[in-house]
C-alpha cells in the first residue's frame, strides 16, 4: 500500500500565511503557480532479476522543481546509490529505475519535490522476491497449472510419502 506524506510551506505542517510576497507565476506567466503536489506512487512486488520503474510526477507548472529520492529514509545520491539504480529527471517528473533487482533493493522508496512554493512527498514499497518462490502454495490435488510468461520459468516439485506425481510439458 502506498503512503503520502506532505509538508507544504515553512515549518512542519504549517502554511505560509501573509509573507507579503506576490505569488509566483506559472511558466506561461499567466496565473499564480500552485505548490507542487505529487501523484500517488504504487507499491510493487517483483521477482529478483526484473526491472522496475517508480514514477514521481507533479502537475505543477512551476519550472524550478527539485526532486530527491530516498530509500528507507536515506537520500539516494551519487555516493551511496547502488549501481543498478538510475534516476532520470525531466520537467515535472522524475523516475527511479531499478535494473536487475535483487533482494537488497526491497524497501520503502520516497520521492520528495522541493520548490519555493512548497514541498510534497510520496512513498511506495518495493518488495523483491526470490524468483524461485513466486509460484507457491499450489494444492497437492492440482492437476494442471497454466503459466503465461515471456521469460523462462523454473518448476520444482517436492513430494512427501509415496511419489505418484508426474509432469507433462506441452
Amino acid at each position: 500500500m502506498s503512503e503520502r506524506r506532505e509538508g507544504r510551506g515553512k515549518g512542519k505542517g504549517k502554511k505560509d500565511r501573509g509573507s507579503g510576497k506576490k505569488p509566483a507565476l506559472s511558466a506561461g506567466g499567466q496565473s499564480p503557480a500552485l505548490p507542487p503536489r505529487l501523484k500517488e506512487m504504487k507499491s510493487q512486488e517483483s521477482a529478483a532479476g526484473s526491472k522496475l520503474v517508480l514514477r514521481c510526477e507533479t502537475s505543477s507548472e512551476y519550472s524550478s522543481l527539485k526532486f530527491k529520492w530516498f530509500k528507507n529514509g536515506n537520500e539516494l545520491n551519487r555516493k551511496n546509490k547502488p549501481q543498478n539504480i538510475k534516476i532520470q529527471k525531466r520537467p515535472g517528473k522524475s523516475e527511479l529505475r531499478i535494473n536487475k533487482a535483487s533482494l537488497a533493493d526491497s524497501g520503502e522508496y520516497m520521492c520528495k519535490v522541493i520548490s519555493k512554493l512548497g514541498n510534497d512527498s510520496a512513498s511506495a514499497n518495493i518488495t523483491i522476491v526470490d524468483s524461485n518462490e513466486i509460484i507457491t502454495g499450489m494444492p497437492a490435488s492440482t492437476e494442471r497449472a497454466y503459466v503465461s510468461s515471456e521469460s523462462p520459468i523454473r518448476i520444482s516439485v517436492s513430494t512427501e510419502g509415496a511419489n505418484t506425481s508426474s509432469c507433462k510439458y506441452l
